[in-house]
């Protein structure tokens, strides 16, 4: 899988499909226990409940008698018992952290724009009753919208979108799917995507989830055969033909409130027309082999992924404090039935640090992908996944030609593909409103930053140092996001620049 698709779908895995974060289930064992009170003689299970109580917390012990769930309109009230890491009989004292956690981790669904906690006297002293009251979000959530034209493809369009909470069960459905018109490059034909999605991220309760998505793509992909490196004119290409159909399925677990690990299996049966021995024209006169990463005629891919996320944030959607980690390891091989013989590894780390409380915003961003072995051409690195001026693929197809700027002369405008890429970003963002017009809330933001891409030739054969033989280029961004009950909406620099021919 290429980076986007695959950080996506580490994202979607979590809160059934959820496009935002992940969700996790606390001691789902006892969420369904019905006992008003604990039994003075079981002292073994409030031993047990104190020690794994955290040392910062303190106040006084409270034995939760019951929870309440209040304001739920969508959301099955057995749904949210299963996500809390608080359960009927639990012994905490009143500063406990896993109070503060219960809020972040409903957040963190995105099923929800705000959460209370609110404990009462329960029915004898030193007992209380856990209100927890939510104000729901909407949960059919539009993922991206795939809109634009570019000097490759006169006009692409598709959308994809999630309901992320299937009759309040907490079992999440997506599809998405795009088309793109015939390309104006050599022997290039129409695009077009189709994609089906389904997860449940607690089965019957527990912490282990499960999860499936089908892909079927019909693509052309264009390929340089001439011209400058800085021209993206659709004559300097060719394309060649191929569909793929993949399955891919898995099973995740929570290992704390806040991460989670998923194991997934993927088959993939591809038809390429791949060009037999392309090469391209430089513009010194000279040719050079150009890499296709593709089998010519039928082939397979067989991968195992192994994933894991931290997200800390409080407020996955518009976030101002907080942590998220994604790592991702795949391994495909032809032992097991595929036809290419690759490993994958991506990861992601973003850091929010509020600034005067939660108004100003900085952020840091960091991403990076390595490709080894002989990956198939649409799970390689692509520029797109790293420098966000350039127009992204849609769902694996490629519809836009135009290079990368060079400025600082490392040749980022001749690279379209790599096995080792690296981007980090600095971001500040304004809260510029909250819960106005029924919109959720607005940040404008503005972040810079470097991006490389780079082949593995890049190391090996070079004719100048090697902090000039690696592809870097800047990236530079700045708009406005918006959160709606249909998802985030982001008016920026960069998506304005990949929707339009340059």
């Amino acid at each position: 899988m290429n980076l986007d698709t695959a950080l996506l779908a580490a994202i979607t895995r979590k809160s059934a499909l959820a496009v935002l974060v992940m969700c996790s289930a606390g001691p789902l064992e006892r969420a369904f226990a019905q006992p008003s009170e604990l039994p003075t003689e079981d002292a073994d299970r409030a031993r047990r409940s104190r020690e794994a109580a955290d040392d910062a917390s303190f106040g006084p012990i409270l034995i939760i008698e019951d929870i309440e769930i209040k304001g739920n309109e969508s959301t099955a009230a057995r749904v949210i018992l299963r996500l809390l890491p608080i359960a009927r009989g639990d012994i905490l004292r009143a500063g406990d952290p896993r109070f503060q956690r219960a809020r972040f981790k409903l957040l963190a669904t995105g099923y929800f724009r705000a959460v209370e906690l609110e404990p009462r006297r329960g029915s004898k002293r030193g007992h209380v009753i856990l209100t927890v009251r939510v104000k729901e979000r909407g949960t059919v959530i539009l993922n991206r919208l795939y809109l634009g034209t570019s000097r490759a493809t006169p006009w692409w369009a598709g959308i994809d979108g999630t309901e992320r909470n299937a009759f309040g069960t907490g079992v999440s459905m997506g599809m998405g799917g795009v088309y793109a018109s015939s390309g104006n490059a050599e022997d290039a034909q129409a695009q077009w995507a189709l994609t089906l999605r389904i997860a449940d991220p607690a089965i019957r309760g527990t912490p282990y989830g499960a999860h499936a998505t089908a892909l079927y793509t019909r693509a052309s992909e264009p390929y340089r055969v001439r011209g400058e490196p800085s021209s993206g004119a659709a004559d300097n290409f060719r394309a060649f033909s191929y569909s793929r159909l993949s399955l891919q399925a898995g099973l995740s677990i929570d290992l704390s409130p806040l991460s989670q690990l998923a194991l997934d299996g993927r088959a993939e049966w591809v038809d390429a027309d791949a060009p037999l021995a392309p090469t391209r024209e430089r513009p010194d006169g000279t040719f050079e082999a150009v890499q296709i990463g593709l089998l010519s005629g039928q082939s397979r891919v067989v991968t195992v992924t192994l994933a894991f996320d931290h997200d800390t944030r409080p407020n996955p959607v518009l976030p101002f404090a907080g942590t998220r980690l994604v790592m991702i390891g795949e391994l495909g091989a032809t032992f097991v039935g595929g036809s290419y013989d690759f490993a994958i590894g991506l990861a992601r780390y973003q850091h929010w640090w509020p600034v005067h409380g939660n108004r100003h915003v900085l952020s840091l961003h960091l991403t990076g992908g390595l490709v080894a072995g002989q990956a198939p051409q649409f799970n390689r690195l692509h520029t797109s996944d790293f420098n966000p001026l350039l127009t992204p693929r849609a769902f694996g197809l490629v519809v836009s030609t135009s290079p990368s700027p060079d400025i600082f002369g490392t040749g980022a405008d001749d690279t379209s593909y790599g096995d080792f890429g690296a981007s980090a970003v600095l971001e500040y963002s304004y809260r510029l409103f909250r819960e106005r017009f029924h919109v959720y809330g607005g940040d404008l933001f503005v972040g810079a930053g470097l991006w490389g891409l780079a082949d593995s030739r890049d190391f090996k054969v070079r004719d100048r140092p090697l902090h000039r033989a690696v592809p870097v280029g800047l990236i530079v961004n700045a708009g406005l996001r918006i959160d709606t009950e249909f998802g985030i909406f982001e008016f920026s620099f960069a998506n304005a620049l990949g929707r339009i021919p340059l």
